[in-house]
């Protein structure tokens, strides 16, 4: 599985972590929330790297499959 960011549509609290900086898979795995880059908020650089991040992983995942 892979871990896409989830980009806000603004910028303001992360919606990925909920604002802690720290993401949760399952319930014992921890590390930095790379949608906000650890900091809880998403300004628009953060937004817009996300967004970027997605069309390449996405594009990588298809190129893949297609081959």
């Amino acid at each position: 599985m892979y871990d896409l960011s989830q980009p806000n549509d603004k910028p303001g609290t992360c919606v990925k972590c909920k604002g802690s900086g720290r993401y949760v898979q399952g319930k014992k795995d921890y590390g930095t929330c790379w949608s906000c880059a650890g900091s809880g908020r998403q300004t628009k650089a953060d937004i817009k790297r996300n967004v970027a991040y997605n069309v390449h992983k996405v594009n990588a995942i298809l190129s893949v499959m297609i081959s």
